[in-house]
Parts: C-alpha cells; structure tokens; sequence
C-alpha cells in the first residue's frame, strides 16, 4: 500500500497539536456547575458530579473548538449506543455533556499498574478493535486513537472516547463532518496530506495503541510527540521500529507497515495470540499440579522406604537375637548330655 496516496485533499481548516496537561492555565475557563477539571488538551473535561462530565472548550472565542465538539456530537448520534464507546447526553449551552468514568483513562491505569497480567492487556487490545470494527462499520474515522482517550468502565472493560472525527459519505467517501482531530506522532501514519484520514490510517494508530497496552509504555519513549515529531516519523518512514521482544509484536508491524485492511483481520489474530497464551497458561498451570503431585508422592516414597528399612533392620536384629538364643540354647543342650554321659 502506497502511504502517500491522498484519498481527499485538504479541508481548509486547521488541525492543531495541544499537549495534554493535568497542571491548572492562569485564568482558565470554568464554566458553572464544573467542580473540577479532569482534563486539558484541546478540549476541557470538568467533572459535574459522580455520574457525568462537561466537555467544553477552553476558549469561547475559539469557533474550531466549538465546531469540533458539535461534531463529536453529531458523530456518537450517527454511532448509537454501544457498551464500549462512550455515552453523550447531549448539547448544552458551555459544551456537551458525556458519563463519568472514575476509573480514569487507560493510559494512566498501565501507568500506575505496570504488573498487569497479560491475559488482560491482550483482553483490552481485542475490546478495542472490535470497537473500532464497529465505529468503522458506521463510515466513521476516529483519527485519535490512543490510551489517553480509552477509559476504564466500572468492570475495567475500555470504553473508547474523543470521537471528533470524520464521517464519510456511503457514495464519494468524502467527509461528510470533519471535527479537525489528527492523531499525534507517535500514532501517525507518514502521509504527504495531514488531512487524509481512513481505514488504514485508524489502523495504524490502533498498532501504536496495541504497543503501548503490551509493551507498557508509548513507542520511543525517549522522544517527545511535539519536539521530535520530525525523527519520530522519520523512524516510522524506515521501518526504524521498536525491538520485536514483545507479545504481539507481528500485530503491531503489521498495523504500521499497512498490512492490514480491516480492524476485524487484526481481531482475529489477536484472537490467535489470546489462544496460544491461553494454552501455555494452562500448560505451566498442569506442570504446577504434576510438580505437587510428584513432590507429595516422592514425599510418600521416601516415608516407606524409611518404613521398610526400619522394618529390614528390626527384622535383621531379632534373626541375630534368634541365633544367639538357639546356639545358647544348643550349647545348653550339648553340657547336658556330656553330664548325663558322665553320670551313666
């Protein structure tokens, strides 16, 4: 697949890179009935309770940022309920209102559990595609993928968000609704276009994300998403990826060297991978259960063999014991006759 074959030209609006921060603005905007703010990046999240949030620009004079939420909007509309994506109840005057999830993003949850068993990674990494297979199945881009924009639902299951996308038309597959996100470096396919968006550049981010859930950690950790945009494509270009020592690694190459063309093929070999960690799981649990059992009966072995020994050596001793008394006995016997001889 050619990576620099624009499927639509450019938008004629601005894309614009915000670094994410939990640190408070001077004199940011705090609309009424926010008790917090959760999050900040190109949008504001403010917690309005234990139940929902805001989500809201920072600025009010910002009309990208406005149309952008609208989009995002109109978007989760067009996708309908699904357990995996998260849920809007709709527009208000400062912005739109989405469910609070307290278990937070899973990028922070990786962080703060580096142990995470890998039956769950992987469980995570299949939730998301299949999420994704659906989103697309709607003629629908996300065009952000990554852990920061997964949250945790009350069963730790991902829920995916920030849908300020495209939806692309069923007859020309322009975009019908552009919301002007654009993945970061590190979840970005190499294009000439910033604003060309599909399937595969989805797919791409979607290997970047698979990465960081197995691997713990974002792609080149070394590098900055913002300064070192430049070498970070660059590495991607040549095919300068991470050490293939990971679960999953194929999966990965796989998802930026383009090989893909569904979300539902990456599905199925996680699947694949799912089964095989399944089998060597059971494998070492079945080793674990011999090993007790043969250390029990190795335990029981020694125990009759201590038994018979013991039993080998009370027998050798009465035998001697018996000798001894029937010689004493004999020689007994044979002083007798040599008296009764003497007598006679």
């Amino acid at each position: 697949m050619d990576l620099f074959d624009p499927t639509y030209g450019t938008m004629g609006s601005v894309v614009r890179r915000v670094r994410r921060t939990s640190q408070p603005e001077a004199n940011e905007r705090l609309p009424p009935g926010v008790e917090e703010v959760i999050s900040r990046g190109s949008c504001y999240i403010g917690r309005l309770n234990d139940r929902i949030v805001l989500k809201y620009a920072s600025d009010l004079n910002d009309l990208g940022f406005l149309k952008s939420i609208r989009v995002e909007r109109r978007i989760l509309q067009i996708i309908g309920p699904h357990p995996r994506i998260i849920q809007s109840m709709g527009l208000v005057e400062d912005g739109l209102i989405l469910k609070y999830y307290p278990n937070g993003t899973l990028h922070n949850f990786i962080q703060a559990h580096p142990d995470e068993r890998l039956e769950r990674r992987l469980e995570w990494c299949k939730q998301l595609v299949d999420t994704l297979s659906f989103v697309h199945s709607k003629r629908v881009i996300h065009c952000d993928i990554c852990l920061q924009n997964i949250f945790l639902d009350e069963n730790f299951n991902i829920i995916l968000a920030d849908f300020q996308g495209l939806f692309l038309s069923s007859v020309s597959g322009q975009p019908l609704l552009d919301g002007m996100t654009r993945e970061c470096a590190k979840a970005y396919m190499p294009r000439e276009n910033l604003y060309v968006v599909n399937v595969q550049t989805d797919l791409f981010a979607v290997g970047s994300a698979i990465y960081h859930i197995i691997a713990g950690h974002e792609v080149f950790p070394e590098l900055d998403s913002i300064n070192d945009e430049d070498v970070i494509t660059a590495r991607f270009i040549n095919g300068e990826f991470p050490n293939n020592d990971y679960v999953a690694s194929h999966i990965v190459e796989k998802c930026w060297r383009g090989e893909y063309s569904s979300a539902a093929e990456i599905s199925a070999d996680i699947a694949a991978v799912q089964a095989a960690a399944e089998d060597v799981a059971e494998e070492l649990r079945r080793r674990d259960v011999d090993m007790e059992f043969d250390n029990e009966e190795y335990e029981q072995y020694e125990e009759k063999e201590e038994q018979d020994k013991d039993e080998e050596e009370d027998a050798e001793y009465d035998e001697e014991e018996d000798a001894e008394y029937d010689e004493e006995e004999d020689a007994e016997y044979e002083y007798d006759d040599e008296e009764d001889e003497e007598v006679l």
